[in-house]
């Protein structure tokens, strides 16, 4: 009561609180009649959803009790039947001992049933066999399955009917499975049809593809009967005779069987009949597989149930004969080409567009294992480049014989009729071969084409160090005796060009065929050690060329700088003749290499006459003699040079002018009257040439009589000392007065 006392209060509060919010203004004073109805209607609403609600809680509550009542009824009654049920089952025991005769008659019973139901089948199991086998030679198979299911099924009714008895009788088995042995004998017949169906699927399919649905729904039917009897096994311990017969796993085994003799028989040659055998053998292959699948795709599929997933088994089964088809041919051994043929197909043609890529068969080979394992390819690669490598071994060696007996005969060398060049076609034909190498291995892998290039590199680098050794030794035996050999100077013209055009042929095959934006320093320092090889010899070679010049010209340098030398211009005068004939073989030289000899031919006269210059072979005791020497110094440079520019013309490269200001410098310390002035010209020598040593300016001072020893040495010591630290020579100008040495000790007669 205080709860609903308390609702009351709080209800009456509210609605005093409404009240005083709906009249706070006088104009609403008029509507409280309005406010009322309003009030009135809202509260007859609450009230009947109020009955309404306690009505429709009286009814559930009536209900439930009614429910309640009626199960009670009913546990009642349970345990009424509860209670005769048990007095029933007390009366059991006794009815299993007289109930035995009856179940042993019942035993008999579904004998004798079995035994009715199969007599048909027993009485005409020879004919039925007979029957079945020529349903099975004229092809209806379907007839001869089911003539053949009756007959097993009645053998295996009979054999669990005796597999129950509790005594069994292995003579009653023994004789019936003797009855039935011909049952076996015709369903491994229709076995071996089946067999014989699917080993000819492929064609088959083409032209009757009822024959292969009709092998299937037997195959599919056995399927189900494997099953059963599994089933039947694992409840009551009979497993019929020849069960499972897993045709389904056969007919697979079937399968690639026949794949892996379609692929063999495309193998229709040996190395030995034909040498192209392999490529005829991985086209035939390849034409085979790409029609193959492509009729699975087409004609297989529509006749193949869809859990066969009959696509991915053949492409299995192709891929799986394939792979242990080549795995054979690896084995045997591959020789020359037969390495690139068979990586190109396997990285290339097998995956690609040619086959399993094509649209009509688009297989991805990515989910598959590898035809050759990573090992067993890693292993082709590397046989494939130590046989390039010993190819190019034995070739460059031939190639060097031809080169030496070319050197050795009677012939001048061949001329470039576009530049008149002595030049031989080994450089084309070496480089020739490294790009057809190149252009057979990119048919393979970017990866195997780069090994390859780096192996070229180091065996051409090899041929270069072979041929400079030839080279030396054809030098040295031309120079023991240059009776020998009568275009030995052709020949090291020839050596000088091939060795240039082996570089730009070099750079040219990098330019080619080095991956762009490839940083490879081990790659790089092997291919500058190829440059640095033919370029070295290119330059060795040259110097060989002009030795045996200087050789002609040495006793004419020794004619320089002696008594005989103040009267006469016979030395340099021979000396330019004797070079102008040599330089009429040396016109036989590239551009390049032609300024390279005339720059290091320049550089030896003009060292060799420094040479005879500072050998104190002659001293000139007056100032007039010293005068008078230099004076045909300048001349016999102004000589050499105008002999230098007229063979130079067209050589942009060469500079004729920078060795004969080296000369007038050397000319006015000799020209210079006044001895206190020579420092001054020793300055403007060193200024001009670094290079120039102690002893030098020693052994030039010492020319001119007229200068004391002793002011020889406090010059030189002077000057030297006001040029310390010592300038470095300009890199682009020849260093004149380098590895100019002298036999005697003409520097320690100058000191004290």
């Amino acid at each position: 009561m205080s709860t609903m006392d308390e609702i009351e209060e709080e209800s009456r509060a509210a609605a005093e609180k409404m009240v005083m919010n709906m009249m706070q203004r006088p104009g609403q004073l008029e509507k409280v009649e309005q406010y009322k109805k309003r009030i009135t209607h809202k509260k007859a609403s609450i009230e009947a959803q109020l009955k309404s609600a306690v009505q429709g809680k009286l009814d559930g509550v009536r209900v439930g009790l009614r429910q309640l009542q009626e199960c009670l009824d009913d546990v009642k009654q349970t345990n009424l039947k509860m209670d005769e049920l048990e007095d029933l089952l007390t009366g059991v025991p006794p009815l299993v001992a007289s109930l035995q005769a009856v179940r042993e008659e019942d035993s008999r019973h579904s004998q004798y049933v079995t035994a009715m139901d199969s007599l048909k089948h027993i009485f005409t199991v020879p004919e039925s066999v007979a029957k079945t086998k020529q349903w099975i030679g004229e092809g209806k198979l379907l007839h001869a399955h089911q003539c053949l299911s009756d007959l097993e099924n009645s053998r295996d009714d009979l054999l669990y009917e005796l597999h129950r008895l509790p005594n069994q009788s292995s003579h009653d088995k023994i004789m019936l499975k003797a009855y039935f042995e011909d049952v076996e004998m015709v369903s491994n017949l229709l076995e071996k049809q089946i067999k014989l169906i699917l080993a000819r699927t492929l064609n088959t399919v083409r032209k009757e593809p009822t024959v292969i649905v009709t092998a299937l729904r037997i195959i599919e039917r056995e399927e189900k009967r494997d099953q059963m009897a599994i089933q039947q096994q694992d409840q009551s311990g009979f497993m019929p005779p020849g069960r499972p017969k897993n045709w389904r796993t056969k007919s697979f085994e079937v399968l690639e069987c026949a794949v892996a003799q379609r692929v063999e028989g495309t193998r229709v040659d040996e190395r030995e009949d034909n040498k192209l055998w392999l490529i005829r053998y991985l086209e035939l292959t390849r034409q085979l597989i790409l029609e193959d699948l492509r009729v699975v795709k087409t004609l297989c599929v529509p006749c193949f149930p869809p859990h066969y997933d009959i696509v991915n088994k053949y492409v299995n089964m192709y891929h799986t004969c394939l792979s242990s088809s080549l795995q054979d041919i690896v084995q045997n051994g591959l020789e020359g080409n037969e390495y690139v043929t068979l990586l190109s197909w396997i990285l290339n043609t097998y995956p690609g567009t040619e086959l399993m890529g094509s649209p009509e068969v688009n297989v991805d080979v990515s989910i598959l294992p590898p035809l050759l394992s990573e090992e067993v390819m890693q292993k082709l690669q590397d046989e494939y480049l130590q046989k390039m490598e010993s190819n190019y071994m034995e070739w460059m060696e031939k190639t060097l014989e031809s080169e030496r007996a070319e050197w050795a005969g009677e012939r001048s060398p061949d001329v470039e009729p576009h530049t008149s060049a002595f030049h031989t076609h080994a450089p084309v034909i070496i480089f020739q071969m490294i790009d057809q190498n190149l252009q057979v291995t990119e048919t393979i892998s970017k990866e195997i084409t780069f090994k390859a290039l780096l192996l070229s590199i180091d065996q051409v680098t090899r041929f270069g160090n072979m041929y400079r050794e030839g080279v030396i030794q054809f030098k040295n035996a031309h120079f023991a005796d240059r009776s020998r050999v009568a275009y030995f100077t052709h020949h090291m013209i020839t050596i000088v060009n091939n060795s240039e055009q082996m570089v730009r042929l070099a750079q040219q095959t990098q330019s080619r065929r080095w991956p762009p934006a490839l940083h490879h320093p081990p790659a790089e320092r092997s291919f500058q050690r190829l440059l640095d090889t033919f370029q070295s010899l290119r330059d060795e070679a040259a110097k060989f060329l002009l030795e045996e010049a200087f050789l002609d010209l040495e006793e004419h340098f020794d004619d320089l700088f002696t008594a005989k030398w103040l009267t006469s211009s016979i030395p340099v005068d021979t000396i330019c003749v004797t070079l102008e004939d040599y330089f009429q073989d040396y016109n036989h030289l590239r551009e390049k290499n032609f300024e390279y000899v005339i720059n290091e031919a320049q550089n030896l006269v003009y060292k060799k006459y420094i040479t005879a210059m500072l050998s104190k072979k002659i001293t000139f005791k007056t100032v007039d003699e010293a005068q008078q020497a230099a004076t045909k110094i300048v001349k016999e440079a102004n000589q050499i040079r105008s002999f230098f520019r007229r063979i130079a013309l067209n050589a942009e490269g060469v500079n004729v002018d920078w060795p004969f200001e080296v000369i007038s410098v050397l000319a006015e310390v000799l020209r210079c009257q006044d001895i206190e002035m020579l420092s001054l010209d020793l300055h403007g020598l060193l200024e001009k040439c670094p290079d120039v040593s102690e002893e030098q300016l020693v052994r030039l001072l010492a020319l001119r009589g007229d200068v004391p020893r002793a002011h020889v040495r406090d010059t030189v010591t002077h000057v030297r000392a006001a040029r310390q630290p010592r300038a470095q020579p300009h890199p682009a100008l020849p260093q004149l007065f380098k590895n100019i040495t002298f036999n005697d000790r003409l520097l320690s007669h100058f000191t004290l």
